[in-house]
């Protein structure tokens, strides 16, 4: 047994006389059994409180209506979080419950509050172009889960090799939930997980379709395609030409993009399948899905891509590769004198406006 050396007849009596404090709340106090504090109650002949008493004392304590209401209802604070608060049991703040008549809540609706998170989650602050840049590269790189339908929190997973996506993990959620992550593996891969409260709700929604309120905003577009490059896009040289590519199994995103683009005067061919379904890589992966790619080769469309999505990005070596295509382009315009008033160009608009005109309108 642990001997208290603190625990003086002077300090005990203003605990338990005083104070009114069981020898459980004291022995948390001294780290000790409540045992040794009765133990010591009788040493220094402090009467120690009969069965009766020390309910009577526990049925005494006063918690108003209002206060409680305030704490159960408005407050969403279970009783058991209530009981520690006044330092008493659950059933009695449940008693107090039913004696106010205050409505209980059934098990569905007070399992999300009793299974609180070991760390402390904030809310997402609600901005549209955060909000959509992080649906775009959830829909890429990310594993999203909850593990129940009451469950207070959803969980995020990724590993990868590549240090910038795992930088942007925790960029976009450190604040608002806690993270973890693994040492660096031989094969050059870390794991991120992070555990983020239901105000990232949002992240769960995986279908392959890109939601009307984003494509009816050209920044909320631009955003979720700068988060959906960030996971999915290259800009890279092919030989001594600048170009953009982006592959995905989410048919239906490829397509919308590339409407959504061409709606912005950017315009790009038809979206391709780079990969059947069943095939391999040259990993040995095999595809459980069809591939689709676009890919932008237009010096003056990718400039317009560029300018449209570099405000949001957020991967470093991306960022860096627009600049290196960007000034690629500016060379070869320089090179070849190119002027806006040559016939290609004067070829490329009415392209441009046949293009338009074969595109069904886009439907929100």
């Amino acid at each position: 047994m642990k001997i208290v050396k603190n625990a003086s007849f002077k300090i005990l009596k203003n605990l338990y006389l005083q104070q009114k404090k069981s020898s459980p709340e004291i022995a948390k106090i001294f780290d000790c059994r409540p045992e040794y504090i009765r133990m010591l109650l009788r040493k220094y002949g402090i009467k120690i409180r009969s069965k009766s008493e020390a309910k009577r004392l526990f049925y005494n304590i006063i918690i108003g209506k209002k206060e409680l209401r305030k704490l159960y209802i408005k407050d969403k604070i279970s009783s058991i979080k209530i009981a520690k608060k006044f330092h008493c049991d659950s059933s009695l703040i449940r008693r107090r419950l039913k004696e106010y008549k205050i409505p209980i809540r059934s098990i569905r609706e007070a399992l999300p509050l009793s299974n609180l998170p070991k760390y402390k989650q904030y809310n997402f602050s609600g901005n549209s172009e955060e909000k959509a840049y992080l649906i775009g590269f959830s829909r890429g790189d990310l594993h999203v889960y909850s593990r129940s339908a009451n469950s207070s929190s959803i969980f995020i997973n990724v590993g990868s090799t590549k240090t910038d996506l795992i930088k942007i993990v925790e960029q976009s959620f450190s604040s608002h939930g806690h993270i973890w992550k693994s040492k660096l593996y031989k094969n050059g891969t870390i794991y991120i997980f992070c555990s983020l409260n239901r105000s990232f709700n949002f992240l769960l929604d995986k279908k392959d379709l890109i939601r009307p309120w984003i494509l009816r905003n050209k920044k909320c577009f631009a955003a979720f395609l700068a988060g959906y490059i960030d996971a999915e896009g290259t800009f890279c040289l092919c030989g001594e030409n600048a170009v953009f590519s982006i592959r995905s199994q989410d048919k239906n995103i490829i397509k919308k993009i590339r409407v959504k683009l061409i709606e912005l005067g950017i315009l790009l061919r038809p979206a391709q399948i780079v990969r059947k379904k069943g095939t391999k890589d040259i990993k040995g992966t095999i595809s459980n899905k069809d591939i689709w790619a676009l890919y932008i080769y237009r010096k003056d469309a990718l400039l317009k891509l560029i300018d449209l999505v570099s405000p949001y990005l957020k991967h470093a070596d991306k960022k860096k590769r627009t600049e290196i295509l960007k000034e690629n382009i500016y060379r070869r315009n320089k090179n070849y004198n190119r002027r806006s008033t040559n016939k290609y160009d004067k070829l490329y608009l009415n392209q441009s406006m046949r293009l338009c005109q074969d595109i069904p309108t886009l439907k929100l």
